[in-house]
């Protein structure tokens, strides 16, 4: 499932960012040409469609953000060669809700762009039935969701991004990941401005410059080997399958991106009336030391 969701934190103090008050606001959508259907993000997050406006103004003065109404990059971020880092989550401090904590992009709060974790899945909830911390690939922390029995479409995770981000000095992104999923394969989306829609699925959406909605707007994806043992993958810019626009394809090269989002589905074959249905079943899938490169 291709799950767009924008998290803001507002009153964020400019000295120190990742010192937060006030409130979170977020929102979701589904990729329409996935079987599943409404969903939301990880724990505390509110359903919605549409990927929530990551206002520039709620960083205090650092930059980036959603700007006006129709281009959700108005002001992208260029991430310096120097940082990186998108997220190890080796910050967390062993207790908060998951749902709610949120960091400096890379622990560097110099770019002044905010990131953190997000899970759903396809329990009645929206969420995984597993969406915590668990020991990461020679560090502290690595982030994981789990389903003992996923039915209808399986689950996913990943990063939400306050501003937009340019990663034009970087070849790709590089992560270490482990589990157990279905086809032993999972999927790497990457959410970016032209394919957004740029017609909004509600009031207040962050708008794209992907022209319409539904299936006319499809985001790069990059299908990506499971094993149960720790292994990083690094997915050059060109190695992703490009996304859709009408009229043309969007093969991306760091610029505009909006959010990093890893996804697990199930086995679709067709019953004895030539329909096709989920083959339900477990998964397990880990994420470590998310990068660029």
């Amino acid at each position: 499932m291709n799950v767009n969701c924008g998290f803001l934190r507002m009153a964020i103090a400019v000295a120190a960012v990742g010192a937060a008050g006030g409130t979170m606001m977020t929102a979701c959508t589904t990729d329409p040409n996935d079987p599943g259907s409404a969903v939301t993000t990880g724990s505390g997050g509110m359903t919605g469609s549409g990927t929530g406006s990551m206002l520039g103004t709620a960083m205090g003065g650092a930059g980036g953000g959603a700007g006006p109404a129709g281009t959700a990059c108005a002001s992208p971020i260029t991430i310096p060669a120097a940082s990186a880092g998108i997220a190890d989550f080796d910050a967390y401090d062993g207790v908060s809700d998951i749902g709610k904590w949120f960091f400096p992009l890379g622990g560097d709060s110099t770019t002044g762009v905010i990131a953190g974790p997000f899970g759903y899945g396809d329990r009645a909830t929206g969420f995984p039935e597993t969406f915590d911390m668990v020991p990461g690939q020679s560090s502290k922390y690595a982030l994981r969701i789990a389903d003992t029995l996923a039915q209808n479409y399986g689950g996913g995770m990943g990063t939400w991004l306050s501003a937009c981000l340019n990663a034009t000095r970087f070849a790709g992104i590089s992560f270490w990941v482990r589990g157990n999923v279905p086809m032993a394969k999972g999927t790497l989306t990457l959410s970016m401005q032209e394919t957004l829609p740029s017609t909004p699925a509600k009031a207040g959406d962050a708008i794209g410059t992907c022209a319409g909605t539904g299936t006319a707007c499809v985001h790069p994806t990059y299908p990506f080997d499971v094993t149960d043992t720790w292994t990083q993958i690094k997915v050059p810019w060109a190695s992703f399958m490009p996304g859709t626009a009408p009229g043309a394809s969007i093969t991306p090269d760091g610029r505009n991106i909006i959010q990093i989002q890893f996804g697990v589905g199930l086995v679709w074959a067709a019953d004895a009336n030539g329909v096709y249905q989920p083959t339900p079943a477990p998964y397990e899938l880990v994420l470590d030391t998310l990068s660029f490169y």
